[in-house]
């Protein structure tokens, strides 16, 4: 199990929040209260970047639902960068990567968020 790093980099119209180790059982509160404090302060534009995510479990994925919902709740949204590895493959066997909008990296995340593309592909 390798500890959970979240990095938040503030851009002028949304957050990049960078996901390093694992996000399971154990460090799902520890996300969910660092998006909790970037909802509260209005930042509801957000692009999550997966690519340094060694594993993910149900509730990594709960998570991440639930912070789409609460930032969809304040007319936000949420992205999703460099989904791979047990969250790609969590996020086919349930269906719910239908959910997320899902960008290769962070780069490409940028550019959709730039153009105003926020719904799920």
């Amino acid at each position: 199990m390798t500890r959970l790093s979240v990095t938040v980099s503030d851009h002028s119209q949304f957050s990049v929040v960078s996901l390093i180790g694992d996000l399971d059982k154990l460090s799902a509160p520890q996300f969910e209260e660092a998006l909790a404090g970037l909802l509260t302060q209005g930042r509801v534009r957000i692009i999550i970047d997966t690519a340094g995510l060694g594993f993910c479990d149900s509730t990594g994925v709960w998570a991440l639902l639930t912070t789409m919902r609460r930032a969809y709740e304040q007319n936000g949204w949420l992205r999703l960068a460099g989904v791979h590895g047990f969250l790609g493959r969590l996020l086919e066997l349930t269906r719910l990567g239908e959910a997320f909008p899902i960008d290769p990296d962070v780069g490409e995340s940028l550019r959709q968020a730039s153009a105003g593309s926020v719904s799920a592909s």
